[in-house]
């Protein structure tokens, strides 16, 4: 039975396949774009919590509680927008994949012991995803596809070194590499969505003022690259690659009117180092927009 055939039946006969189709929305948005604004939001309101926090003064005054209570829901929008995606998706791998994504990151909200299976589900759930690519292409690899692949890949190699940092593996190897790896990847994603002169001008402005502010005031700098991005044992050059690149890369997409991009995008930028299941989530949506986008699908 051949692969295509294999694809078409799973992709009849699946419970799960026609479950998502119901989910689709109706309106002028995109299931695409949808599914990244899903898996922002609730990123870049964790992160800003997170730097807020942690400021000198009480500046979160009375929401703390509130915070600590709803905070760990923060994990089902990317979950959802995982599974927004898995209903978008064209191959069985793909399909899967983005569904280990979405059903683990709810794992997670079972029980603290929980976060184990849902860590290594979520991996797994990503690599899928970046597989499904390389089975789609069979024997022809052109050298612009190996580089998205590679950068794809990167992005979930940090996910993975991250994560098993937080695991306490290794902690005091794996928790830099993953750092490093993480801003390695976000910083070449101009190779997944494309550049131009006015998108470089940006990335290239904003390394300017995250150089200017670690340097500046580097105590202030440092804590929020901790607290908010993740950052651990990384030189500053990466920082300023990380930065610099997903701001291009995010920049171009919204140049080009690719708002699903754009999304994706800024939710690398917001899940920074993805040391914790709601980092990890966010980045690996933004993989799967990203992987999906290179085949010139669903934009």
């Amino acid at each position: 039975m051949s692969n295509r055939r294999v694809e078409a039946e799973a992709g009849s006969e699946s419970v799960l396949g026609q479950t998502l189709t119901r989910i689709r929305p109706t309106s002028g948005v995109s299931t695409r774009t949808l599914a990244g604004l899903c898996g922002l939001v609730p990123v870049l309101v964790a992160t800003l919590y997170r730097v807020v926090h942690n400021a000198p003064g009480d500046l979160t005054g009375g929401l703390s509680e509130l915070a600590t209570l709803w905070l760990p829901a923060t994990i089902i929008g990317p979950a959802v927008a995982a599974f927004l995606l898995a209903s978008t998706a064209e191959t069985v791998w793909e399909r899967v994949g983005s569904a280990f994504v979405g059903g683990f990151s709810l794992v997670a909200l079972a029980s603290p012991l929980a976060w184990y299976p849902a860590a290594i589900g979520i991996v797994v759930g990503g690599a899928m995803v970046v597989w499904s690519r390389w089975e789609r292409l069979g024997q022809e690899r052109p050298t612009p596809v190996i580089r998205e692949l590679g950068v794809a890949s990167v992005l979930v190699a940090g996910v993975a070194f991250s994560l098993a940092a937080t695991a306490g593996v290794a902690p005091a190897t794996l928790r830099p590499l993953g750092s490093a790896v993480a801003l390695v990847g976000i910083g070449a994603t101009p190779a997944l969505v494309g550049w131009d002169s006015r998108s470089l001008y940006v990335g290239a402005l904003a390394a300017i003022l995250t150089f200017s502010f670690a340097t500046t005031t580097p105590y202030v700098a440092g804590a929020v690259l901790l607290v908010g991005g993740g950052v651990v044992g990384t030189p500053l050059v990466l920082v300023l690659f990380g930065v610099g690149g997903g701001v291009t890369a995010l920049t171009h997409a919204v140049v080009s009117r690719r708002p699903d991009v754009a999304a994706g995008g800024a939710l690398l930028l917001a899940a920074g180092v993805p040391s914790t299941l709601l980092g990890a989530a966010g980045v690996l949506v933004a993989v799967t927009l990203f992987a999906s986008e290179s085949r010139g699908e669903h934009r």
